[in-house]
């Protein structure tokens, strides 16, 4: 049987020295893709440019493609709906793969009609040409990422994985409403029906530099929490996951409050833990930061006192 087509979509935003490393890294796999769809976010011909080096000499068809100028989920969904691929891989232009990425995990998908998405374990360096491209030894099996384990905590980073299109299709895409998480709110909508599994294998690789975009952990967690509560919305009548959901918004809450704590912000961290505790009300870290919310209360006053 043969494996089924795989289209890359890369979106890109001027980081041209970025874009053509992890490009590379697609064109160097040891099972080809179809097509690597290249999105310019930026709106101009940068990647293009960027690229031209290797669009003579490319093993595969390349295309570049303007984006819509909204942010990563637009352009990874301007990016799917221009791919022809049967699955469909997702890679940032930061990041980079290991050769044996895309053939390990293709194969999962022949004898496996319900696998939706495919994720991998990685590695974070700043030199991601040292000690994690040693040979590595093929897994033998999947893990399986359950319902319940997907709601706390995104198992499936956007570079690992490898999707079937029409589990992505059928969940509606990225929201673009998101700014960030949208990947664990996808597969969240995902597992709904597909299942979700991990490979265990460091094949994909996270590059760490001054560049990055960088995000306040505030707002991180901020979002994290709205993934969470409308992944909770939808549990709304299975008990078990609704659970597990409500732990997992109630540390949201209480790591968004311990870090408005920590900036000084004793009323609104205040707000955010009892949010915390009403969700559930065994979180003893949460009692713990309201505690230290009374405490640093006290103190104010006792200096405006003084």
């Amino acid at each position: 049987m043969d494996l089924p087509t795989i289209s890359v979509v890369l979106p890109t935003r001027d980081r041209p020295e970025f874009l053509v490393a992890a490009a590379r890294s697609v064109l160097r796999q040891r099972l080809l893709p179809e097509e690597l769809v290249v999105v310019d976010d930026a709106g101009g011909r940068g990647a293009a440019e960027a690229l031209r080096s290797l669009a003579g000499c490319a093993p595969v068809r390349l295309r570049v493609l303007s984006g819509p100028g909204r942010g990563p989920a637009a352009a990874r969904n301007a990016g799917l709906r221009a791919a022809a691929g049967q699955l469909i891989a997702f890679l940032d232009d930061d990041d980079l793969w290991r050769p044996e990425k895309l053939a390990w995990q293709a194969r999962w998908f022949l004898d496996r009609p319900g696998l939706g998405v495919l994720g991998t374990h990685g590695v974070r360096t700043a030199r991601p040409s040292g000690r994690h491209l040693r040979p590595l030894a093929q897994p033998g099996r999947l893990r399986e990422v359950s319902r319940a384990a997907l709601v706390r905590a995104n198992r499936l980073p956007m570079s690992s994985a490898l999707a079937r299109r029409e589990c992505l299709e059928e969940s509606g895409g990225f929201d673009e409403a998101l700014p960030l998480a949208q990947d664990w709110d996808l597969w969240l909508r995902v597992s709904a029906r597909w299942q979700l599994a991990l490979l265990p294998a460091p094949l994909t690789i996270y590059r760490l530099h001054p560049g990055q975009r960088s995000q306040s952990r505030a707002a991180m967690r901020a979002w994290e929490g709205e993934v969470v509560r409308r992944a909770l919305a939808r549990e709304a009548g299975a008990r078990p996951l609704r659970g597990v959901a409500c732990r997992r918004l109630a540390w949201a809450h209480c790591r968004l409050g311990r870090g408005l704590l920590r900036g000084g912000e004793t009323e609104e961290a205040i707000q955010e833990l009892k949010q915390a505790i009403a969700l559930w009300p065994l979180q003893v870290v949460a009692w713990a930061g309201l505690a230290r919310c009374a405490l640093a209360r006290r103190a104010v006053a006792g200096a405006a006192r003084g």
